[in-house]
């Protein structure tokens, strides 16, 4: 499953992040980690991808910055 929501906070050190994602309720995930190839930053759009359908299981896969 992939979900969007917006990078709310970032880790670098452990190369995490946690995600609200609006569409779902404002839930916010716990810190997972981001694909090499990508570079968080605060309220930047985030493409989330499930591989088990938990917020647990997950990795940003992608970064979509709002203009």
């Amino acid at each position: 499953m992939v979900r969007k929501g917006k990078i709310t906070s970032i880790n670098l050190s452990a190369r995490t992040a946690r995600v609200t994602l609006t569409d779902f309720g404002d839930v916010v995930t716990s810190e997972i980690p981001y694909a090499d190839h990508v570079a968080p930053t605060i309220n930047a759009v985030a493409v989330i991808a499930l591989f088990t359908g938990t917020l647990a299981d997950a990795m940003i896969i992608a970064i979509r910055r709002e203009v």
